[in-house]
């Protein structure tokens, strides 16, 4: 099934971004889950596109669970 093309809203790339900050990686099912291909999620998720929007902060204590190490 092809993936559906459609344009990510700042919410969605904020919540991604914070899904790919707790550990999860796989970038094809964020994508199927936001229905745009790997690339695009990849990107916004990088901050290679949405540059203008905050990255999560960094983990400061990798055995704390997000966001509170």
């Amino acid at each position: 099934m092809p993936v559906r093309k459609r344009k990510l809203t700042t919410e969605q790339v904020l919540e991604a971004r914070l899904r790919f900050a707790s550990g999860e990686r796989e970038w094809g099912k964020l994508s199927r889950d936001y229905g745009v291909s790997r690339g695009v999620i990849k990107s916004a998720v990088m901050g290679e596109t949405f540059k203008e929007l905050p990255m999560p902060p960094k983990r400061a204590l990798h055995d704390r669970p997000f966001p509170y190490g």
